[in-house]
């Protein structure tokens, strides 16, 4: 779990916090489709292999800054996990702001990148007023599975910008992000940022993943969006919706990913719902295969690391009930008891997700049969096109 480094003012951690826990919101979405036209086990037997848990690889961690020279020297700052052959170092930290921060548990800061590559590239898109490493359950363990894993941070539709309301306008974030991911990528390819890194990437096994408005964005890249005359990026092989603002994307938009896809959704997400949003999406995506795992009882942060967050703010000191009471509210019922356990959701996340990547990306038979078991547990609704 988390773990705090120093003392933080706890009124600015709470107004970060609470904002990074909206990695989506119904106000933004609503705008933006508006604009633009048994006991559950996490592994499906014990000699599957276990996508849910981490792997063999131990994880560094990075921090690069990419300079966008078309669209007016726009700054994409991005965080990067990977495989690393140390076995020790210091923890890598997540920094909200100067004080405000706290160590990984599994990253470490900036170690050699393992000789063992080349690897996959996977590329994270975090959701509507969310940060790079906000779903760090998510990337930290697919990276210790072998892949080097990309997240650029949305400028204008960020965790800051909301707390400093100077967010970009819908129409404007809409048309960044798909833009921002193949950037990232060019720059992560041509070792623009970080040599090292780049010549351990496989370049031609790519995927996109992403959540609400990073949902949006993966499917984005993976297909473009004729109303912004954005074409999909030829060089990514798989795509990965988490609880998709597919809304915002026309019939036509989706019917042009050609991809192996996935969509992982929540019956529980009032924000991004499956109802239009994974219905539609698995509807008109003529990639093949196409998954949709429907998590019964999850909810739309479910998919992000906001109960960690919840966590770590009574471990502060003088920190008000009244805090601890709206954290909990900007959570969406993702912590409470009634509904599925954060931790057990996203062992089920992982489980699929990253099984359909490395089979996709990497050929991996076992994983393969991850995907392939009839062992399902009885919270996930699974098929298969």
């Amino acid at each position: 779990m988390l773990h705090p480094r120093r003392p933080v003012v706890a009124a600015l951690l709470a107004g970060l916090l609470l904002t990074a826990a909206c990695s989506s919101d119904d106000a933004d979405d609503a705008a933006i489709a508006a604009d633009v036209d048994e006991t559950t086990t996490t592994t499906a037997s014990l000699d599957l292999l276990d996508t849910a848990s981490l792997g063999p690889y131990a994880v560094g961690r990075r921090t690069v800054t990419i300079t966008d020279p078309d669209r007016d020297d726009r700054t994409i700052t991005t965080d990067v996990w990977y495989p690393t052959d140390a076995t020790d170092g210091e923890a890598s930290t997540y920094s909200f702001a100067p004080g405000i921060e706290y160590d990984s548990d599994v990253a470490l800061d900036a170690p050699a990148v393992s000789t063992e590559g080349p690897f996959p590239m996977v590329v994270y898109s975090h959701g509507s007023g969310g940060l790079r490493y906000v779903a760090s359950y998510f990337t930290e363990t697919l990276a210790s599975h072998g892949v080097v894993v990309v997240a650029p941070e949305h400028d204008g539709n960020t965790t800051i910008n909301r707390f400093l309301d100077n967010s970009d306008p819908p129409e404007v974030i809409a048309a960044n992000r798909p833009v921002d991911v193949s950037v990232t990528i060019s720059a992560l390819l041509d070792g623009t940022v970080d040599a090292e890194v780049a010549e351990a990437i496989d370049a031609e096994n790519i995927g996109v993943t992403g959540h609400s408005f990073g949902g949006y964005t993966a499917l984005a890249v993976g297909g473009g969006v004729a109303a912004l005359s954005i074409e999909p990026d030829a060089r990514v092989d798989a795509v990965i919706a988490f609880a998709p603002a597919a809304a915002l994307l026309a019939d036509a938009d989706l019917a042009a990913i050609g991809l192996p896809t996935m969509v992982i959704s929540g019956t529980l997400d009032t924000t991004t719902p499956i109802d239009p949003n994974t219905d539609r999406t698995a509807e008109h995506v003529v990639g093949r295969p196409l998954y949709r795992v429907d998590l019964e009882g999850a909810t739309h942060q479910s998919f992000t690391d906001v109960c960690a967050y919840a966590e770590l703010l009574p471990q502060l000191p003088d920190i008000s009930p009244e805090i601890l009471q709206l954290v909990d509210e900007q959570a969406d019922n993702t912590c409470d008891p009634d509904v599925l356990d954060v931790d057990e959701a996203q062992d089920l996340i992982n489980r699929y997700s990253i099984a359909f990547l490395l089979a996709e990306l990497t050929g991996s038979a076992e994983a393969q049969a991850v995907l392939d078991s009839e062992d399902v547990p009885d919270v996930v609704d699974f098929t298969v096109k």
